[in-house]
């Protein structure tokens, strides 16, 4: 589902009553779930009652025992401040076989639940990473490694009962959920929860909500700042804005502080493997030009290794590959002992991006992972869309890679080899319709180039390097 009161009552309530939490994106279509349900063992779902239809399409979706419907409207006011989006209002049909949220909060047990008994091998998540084979890993995230990360977050930036977070940044991403939701309710504070990114809605919640903390990736700050009406909002109450993903630039960074002169901006790195707060963060206050900022849990480990060996640490200024040990560390990929082998190193995390660290201890990325296209925030990876397209009867051959974009950072453009039945029928609008139907939007392409052949090598193995050329 998309942000909501229920996600967040679903998210604590699974956790308390013992079960497992395996976000779902929203924008997920039937092709990228199944496989998800599979690979996880999926037993239960909390679908939002505008997607069912999506998840009905699901061919394994038999499998799952109970099917709760989680209906928007429940918790909508009467007379809402804001223009709420088409789908808050769902429809009012029943769905057959399934379990309605409100009627289970209607009869829930008056007396709390907590069956959390080891808070080091009991988990919190499955949450979704990428995978080499096409179909996302799952990162176990311990209950553990999860608390430490939103103390860690909550303390970093000073979050108190006084503050009024924006739940705009998705919360099924490990962003929205470890730096926005959860901390802001430990905090005590308040939550301002909505559902999807209009700008015009935005800076109206921010102004009307007196909001402090705002998580946003890079392309939502774009966005509202380049908004022709933003002089007309109040954004004095932003006192932290926090992002991630792709740097901010100088020039937007100034028109930050144009808009709202009383906050501070904080960039961010982190994985889902060891949490966003597993990472590093921007001292408030203390931002360095080219850098991130420097790991803020006292017991994580973060260190530059040697692209080869991975055993010696590199001195400040020098590139490598970035490794982090500590408490926010995932405890291995569910059910994947040899992809875990492939990045674990005696409690290392080895996260496959490149960087170095000065002498300060301020971390800079250098390179993302090689083949990795960042779109908006999200990660978006080749393999998974490529085996996505062929499934398509007329793609013979297809290579994916990230082009630039001014705007989400990274944009995906795709290489397609015909078959030749199909060479005078299928047009690059017809194909870029058809991933519209098949896959999240920020994943499908937005360039598709019609090629005789792929370049490889002598193995066979499509050379990206000469496509990006």
């Amino acid at each position: 589902m998309q942000n909501s009161p229920h996600y967040v009552i679903s998210f604590f309530g699974i956790i308390r009553a013992g079960g497992v939490v395996v976000n779902l994106n929203p924008m997920f279509k039937a092709m990228e779930l199944a496989p998800i349900i599979e690979k996880t063992g999926i037993n239960m779902i909390i679908v939002q009652d505008t997607l069912c239809s999506e998840f009905n399409k699901v061919d394994n979706a038999g499998r799952i025992e109970t099917v709760i419907v989680a209906r928007f409207a429940d918790f909508l006011s009467k007379q809402p401040l804001f223009s709420p989006p088409d789908e808050v209002f769902g429809t009012d049909q029943p769905f057959s076989g399934t379990v309605d949220f409100k009627d289970i909060l209607d009869e829930g047990m008056p007396i709390p639940v907590c069956r959390i008994h080891d808070m080091d091998n009991d988990l919190a998540m499955l949450q979704l990473t990428g995978g080499t084979t096409g179909v996302p890993k799952a990162a176990m995230i311990s209950i553990r490694s999860l608390t430490i990360a939103v103390c860690a977050s909550m303390h970093w930036f000073g979050l108190t009962p006084k503050e009024t977070s924006l739940g705009i940044a998705p919360f099924f991403h490990i962003m929205g959920l470890q730096v926005t939701m959860i901390p802001a309710l430990f905090a005590g504070g308040k939550l301002v929860i909505l559902t999807r990114f209009v700008p015009a809605i935005i800076a109206q919640a921010i102004a009307e909500k007196k909001c402090t903390v705002w998580v946003a990736a890079p392309t939502m700050i774009t966005a509202l700042v380049n908004m022709p009406t933003i002089e007309q909002f109040d954004f004095s109450s932003l006192r932290v804005i926090v992002t991630g993903g792709s740097p901010i630039s100088i020039t937007l960074q100034q028109r930050i502080k144009e808009i709202a002169p009383n906050s501070q901006l904080g960039e961010g790195y982190g994985l889902t493997e060891v949490l966003a707060a597993g990472g590093v963060v921007t001292p408030l206050g203390n931002w360095k030009p080219g850098f991130t900022g420097i790991p803020i849990i006292k017991e994580n480990d973060l260190r530059i290794m040697d692209l080869e060996g991975r055993e010696e640490e590199m001195p400040c200024n020098q590139k490598g590959e970035i490794a982090i040990k500590g408490p926010t560390v995932m405890n291995g990929y569910w059910n994947e002992p040899e992809e875990t082998k492939k990045v674990m190193k005696n409690g290392w995390f080895y996260t496959g991006d490149i960087g170095l660290m000065d002498e300060d201890g301020y971390l800079k990325i250098v390179d993302r992972k090689k083949e990795l296209i960042l779109c908006s925030g999200f990660n978006v990876y080749p393999t998974e869309l490529e085996n996505t397209m062929l499934m398509h009867p007329a793609i013979l051959e297809v290579a994916v890679i990230g082009i630039p974009d001014d705007y989400r950072g990274e944009s995906v453009k795709a290489f397609v080899v015909l078959k030749d039945q199909f060479k005078d029928e299928l047009t690059a609008e017809g194909l870029i319709n058809w991933c519209k139907d098949n896959m999240a939007a920020y994943k499908r392409p937005h360039e598709v180039e019609f090629t005789e052949s792929l370049p490889k090598s002598g193995a066979g193995k499509i050379l990206k390097r000469l496509l990006k050329k």
